[in-house]
């Protein structure tokens, strides 16, 4: 989508559009005590969060769209926030076809192909609560331990900055800085067209790959804005295929040919949040979940965190309510000649194969699929001041996958 080159009449964006016989169209109101669309240009967009936050609340509609040769996939966040209390109440849908690309449903969107998935969030200041599938709501909170605050950072940024639910084209839009005067629409608001690059346009994108553009300055996201005539936010759209290819060199999204972004903004100032009901039980997340390392081996885990990655489980008895069941832990801990990049994956996987073949029966034999099993950690790897060796270091979890 190129910048549309606006006539010249509209460069003059305050002036008195209305006919004959007709009121002057009301001034966009700021609670600056400047009216939004008499800032400076490159100062509208950020006037326009503020004036937004000011309204007190409004219903909010978040959309990604993952197009692919063999199906699209929708992502849907759907909720209401409430600017004065910093408080939001949110739905979130993901539905994936059958046939998407395996490795982008599963490790970029976080399920398999094939899953409809309905989730429920609230965010009050800066903590997230996720309610399970069993109906309890598990709060992360921002003033957790620090080693828990640093697993579930990345999820703690759906508190956002410019509203209460983050992670979406708000953010966008709050730093974006127009160089073309925006065209007035009918109903005497405005719709700006720009250009931002990669790493701005990545704030509106899932943390589990948007992190791919954080260095990302040179490619251009078309980003479209639409004010109402008081300079608040009514719509963002944004077009990510500049970026596409970038993402595929990462390892991210492979086999998506398109991915789209849209906001949309309704009901300001009349969307009070609704609380969750004193009946719902809530837990502390720091207390509730663990990470792979913390599952003894033999036990059994579930996925069901609304974390989308398994950074962290939940403690399960063994039955119909755990996804997983480990089997054992293992070490790595050697000396590489030449690229270490993988070894530890590999050496991991090795012993792992070798505690499968020797553990419990009763541990392994519900594996998914039949005889496999799967390996969860991370490598460490450091140089040398001199010579080509590397160490290379990790502790691994080795369990099978029991859904």
């Amino acid at each position: 989508m190129a910048a549309a080159t606006l006539p010249l009449l509209f460069a003059a964006v305050g002036c008195d559009t209305s006919g004959p016989g007709e009121e002057p169209a009301a001034k966009a109101a700021s609670p600056t005590g400047k009216p939004v669309f008499e800032e400076r240009l490159r100062d509208q967009l950020n006037a326009a969060s503020r004036a937004t936050a000011a309204s007190g609340s409004a219903r909010f509609t978040a959309t990604l769209t993952y197009g692919s040769a063999r199906g699209t996939a929708v992502e849907r966040t759907t909720g209401v926030l409430d600017y004065a209390m910093d408080t939001a109440r949110v739905e979130r849908s993901v539905d994936i076809p059958r046939d998407f690309p395996e490795l982008a449903a599963t490790v970029d969107l976080g399920h398999a192909p094939g899953t409809t998935a309905r989730e429920q969030y609230t965010v009050e200041e800066n903590d997230v609560s996720y309610r399970t599938s069993a109906g309890t709501w598990l709060r992360y909170s921002a003033s957790g331990s620090m080693e828990f605050a640093d697993t579930v950072s990345d999820f703690l940024e759906y508190a956002g900055e410019t509203a209460p639910w983050g992670r979406t084209l708000a953010e966008v839009v709050r730093h974006a800085d127009p160089e073309r005067n925006p065209e007035p629409t009918p109903d005497g608001g405005r719709r700006y067209e720009l250009r931002i690059d990669g790493r701005s346009a990545a704030v509106a994108l899932p943390k589990a790959f948007g992190h791919a553009l954080d260095q990302d300055r040179t490619a251009e996201v078309p980003l479209t804005v639409v004010l109402d005539k008081d300079g608040r936010l009514l719509r963002a759209e944004a077009d990510y295929e500049a970026v596409l290819d970038a993402l595929h060199i990462r390892g991210v999204l492979g086999g998506v040919t398109s991915l789209r972004a849209e906001y949309v903004l309704t009901d300001h100032g009349k969307a009070p949040v609704t609380p969750v009901p004193v009946r719902e039980r809530s837990q502390d997340a720091e207390q509730a979940t663990t990470t792979l390392q913390g599952v003894k081996p033999g036990a059994c885990a579930s996925t069901d965190t609304g974390l989308g990655s398994m950074v962290r489980v939940r403690p399960v008895p063994c039955g119909k309510d755990a996804d997983l069941r480990v089997f054992g832990h293992v070490r790595v801990d050697m000396t590489v000649q030449g690229d270490p990049r993988g070894v530890g994956e590999e050496a991991a996987d090795e012993k792992c194969g070798a505690r499968h073949r020797t553990a419990p029966g009763a541990w392994t034999a519900g594996g998914r699929p039949a005889g496999s099993y799967r390996v969860g950690g991370g490598t460490s790897i450091s140089y040398r001041y001199t010579g080509a060796d590397s160490t290379v270091s990790g502790d691994y979890t080795c369990y099978v996958h029991l859904n």
